[in-house]
């Protein structure tokens, strides 16, 4: 794990603050193009991506077909989520409650099946699933794949052995994202990857799904428990390791949320990064570039 220091990052942005963009920016994209030319070069069909919450999945996803198509290879993405099961067949926690985070909620077998069909003849039909109502439409979607083209597919539940069991994995390519980083903040601290992905989530899920900053930080417990079982122990399969941790996001959250979690302030986890914070020279987000990874958590350029 990379470890960052907070005052040199300071010096960066005090003496030139867009290269210091630029430059974080910049090593995330190369080693996007790098993994895309590793899996050009051995042939791959299926690139499978999984990771914790908020690593950046979904935005790294978009970016790596870009990356493939810079060498001249369409790809397709696939959302795992479509392979839910009907809320009546998913698992219930100890609370009764339907278990989204087991991979009992996913149809592995119907996931193998279409992964199967793809490696052998290029094409599949595959599920799609309604969220209002929590269950698989009757119309599948068809797949189907010319020459070299590629299937891209992102869940946490990527890299289970379950998923490719019985498959030919020799054209299977797995890209692991985290913050693989950690900040270290003079002699007060240090800002673990894991927190640094909190702050991406409290930003993001209050701004586009209304969640509070507190209620968010109380989840976190349980979502970080999730990851431990179903995540993190099949990281060694993975063919790369990609840290999305961005070397600028910590003064570009001080811009972002600070001033909205000062009334939060008692409470442990907020006081935490507020005191943090008042070690951090600020970016403007507005500096951000549009298809930065980072508009993933902070939102699109505002006009």
């Amino acid at each position: 794990m990379k470890e960052l220091n907070i005052d040199e990052i300071n010096d960066l942005a005090k003496e030139n603050v867009v290269k210091l963009i630029s430059l974080a920016e910049s090593e995330y994209v190369k080693s996007l193009q790098q993994t895309a030319e590793k899996i050009v070069k051995k042939g791959i069909k299926i690139v499978l991506i999984s990771g914790p919450s908020s690593a950046g999945k979904t935005t790294s996803s978009f970016r790596l077909q870009q990356a493939l198509l810079n060498l001249g290879v369409e790809s397709h993405v696939l959302n795992m989520d479509n392979f839910f099961m009907d809320l009546y067949k998913l698992p219930l926690r100890e609370d009764g409650e339907p278990n989204i985070e087991d991979i009992c909620a996913l149809d592995v077998d119907t996931i193998r099946k279409c992964l199967g069909e793809i490696l052998e003849n290029n094409e599949t039909k595959t599920p799609e699933f309604d969220f209002c109502t929590h269950t698989r439409k009757k119309e599948w979607v068809d797949c189907k794949l010319n020459g070299n083209e590629i299937i891209i597919m992102e869940g946490i539940h990527a890299h289970n052995p379950k998923i490719v069991e019985g498959l030919n994995n020799d054209r299977i390519f797995k890209i692991y994202l985290d913050c693989d980083s950690k900040i270290i903040i003079r002699d007060y601290d240090v800002l673990s990857s894991k927190e640094i992905r909190l702050l991406r989530r409290m930003i993001r899920d209050e701004r586009d799904r209304k969640v509070p900053y507190l209620e968010s930080i109380e989840m976190w417990k349980e979502v970080c428990k999730g990851e431990d079982k179903n995540i993190k122990p099949f990281k060694p399969y993975a063919d790369v390791v990609i840290d999305t941790l961005h070397s600028y996001e910590l003064l570009l959250y001080k811009d972002v949320v600070a001033d909205k979690i000062k009334k939060f302030e008692k409470d442990k986890t907020i006081a935490k990064f507020l005191t943090i914070f008042d070690y951090c020279y600020t970016v403007d987000e507005k500096l951000v570039p549009k298809d930065s990874l980072l508009r993933e958590f902070i939102g699109k350029e505002k006009k």
